[in-house]
């Protein structure tokens, strides 16, 4: 399980960017671990794949 910051650096963005995208709906929801925030990585990977077909949508890049 992957903590804020350990979230961030694996996803290659600030903390504070993911604190903004997880504000924004746009960062999967973390599972509570008291009063911390933790991820699983299937999530995060889930998570990275679903951004990469977004940019070929948005850029038109074949698949």
């Amino acid at each position: 399980m992957f903590d804020t910051k350990a979230a961030a650096a694996y996803c290659g963005i600030a903390v504070q960017t993911l604190r903004n995208k997880l504000a924004a709906g746009e960062f999967p929801e973390p599972h509570k671990r008291g009063r911390l925030n933790g991820w699983f990585q299937d999530e995060l990977d889930a998570h990275l794949r679903s951004e990469m077909d977004d940019y070929d949508v948005v850029h038109g890049v074949a698949s």
